[in-house]
C-alpha cells in the first residue's frame, strides 16, 4: 500500500514522497494523541471479552464451547460493522474539515443508523436460526443447545455493539477519543465484567450470565457514545 501510494499518480498532488522535511512533529503528536487511546480502546473491549471467555471456562467445558461458537459467530458479523465504523470517520472528518455541522451530524447518525439497521438483520437471522448454526461446528447436542441460548442473547447485544463501534468511530472522526475511551472503561470493566460474574456464579446463570454482562456493558457504551456524538457534533465547525 505504501508503495502504491507513492507511485500512484492520483496521489502525486499530495507530495506522498517519502523524505525528512516530511516529518512534522506537530503532525505526528496530533495522530500520536489519537492513536494511541483510540489503540487502549481496542484493548479494553478485547480483553473485556477475553476475560468473559475465562470465566466461561472457570464454569465447565461445553459452556466454553458454546461460548466459543457463539463469539465466533458475533465476531463474523462484527467486522461489517468496522467497515461502517470507518467510513462514518471519513465522511465525519471530511465534513468537520469543511466546517459543515449539517453533514457532520448526517455522516454520524447515518452511519450509526446502517450499523443498527445490519446488526437488527443479523439478530433476527441469529434468533431464527439459533438451532442451525451451531451444528455449522460442532454435533454435541449440550453444546449446540447451550449456544442456541447464547444466540439470543447475542441477538440483542449484536445492535448494541454495531452502535457502539460506529459512534466510537464517527466520534474519532471528530478527533474525540479521550472522553469515549473513559466511557469504554467504565462500561466494560466497573458494569459489565462485574454484573456479568454475579450472574454467572451467584445467580448461576453460567455463560448467559456472562454474555448478558456483554449485553449491559454494550448498551451502557452505545449509549453515552451516542450521547457524546450528539453533543460534539453541534460544536464541530470550531474545531
Amino acid at each position: 500500500l505504501m508503495f502504491y501510494v507513492i507511485s500512484s499518480s492520483k496521489y502525486k498532488g499530495y507530495d506522498p514522497s517519502l523524505r525528512f522535511k516530511s516529518f512534522n512533529v506537530r503532525m505526528i503528536k496530533k495522530l500520536v494523541g489519537i492513536g494511541l487511546p483510540s489503540g487502549f480502546q481496542y484493548f479494553l473491549e478485547v480483553a473485556a471479552f477475553s476475560f468473559g471467555a475465562i470465566m466461561v471456562g472457570w464454569i465447565g467445558t461445553v459452556q466454553l464451547a458454546a461460548h466459543q461458537i457463539a463469539i465466533n459467530l458475533a465476531s463474523a458479523t462484527y467486522m461489517i460493522i468496522l467497515g461502517i465504523s470507518a467510513a462514518g470517520t471519513i465522511r465525519v472528518g471530511h465534513a468537520v474539515g469543511a466546517k459543515d455541522i449539517q453533514n457532520t451530524r448526517a455522516a454520524g447518525f447515518t452511519a450509526i443508523g446502517i450499523a443498527a439497521a445490519v446488526m437488527l438483520v443479523f439478530g433476527i437471522l441469529f434468533i431464527a436460526f439459533r438451532n442451525y448454526l451451531p451444528f455449522i461446528y460442532i454435533n454435541d447436542i449440550k453444546v449446540v443447545e447451550l449456544a442456541s441460548s447464547l444466540l439470543i442473547v447475542a441477538a440483542v447485544f449484536q445492535i448494541f455493539d454495531g452502535i457502539q463501534a460506529t459512534a466510537f468511530g464517527v466520534l474519532r472522526g471528530l478527533t474525540d477519543v479521550t472522553i469515549p475511551l473513559i466511557i469504554v472503561f467504565a462500561s466494560y470493566w466497573v458494569f459489565a465484567i462485574p454484573f456479568g460474574y454475579y450472574l454467572a456464579f451467584n445467580m448461576e446463570l453460567g455463560a448467559v450470565g456472562v454474555w448478558i454482562g456483554y449485553a449491559v456493558g454494550l448498551f451502557l457504551v452505545a449509549v453515552l457514545l451516542t450521547i457524546r456524538f450528539n453533543l460534539r457534533s453541534k460544536k464541530a465547525v470550531s474545531f
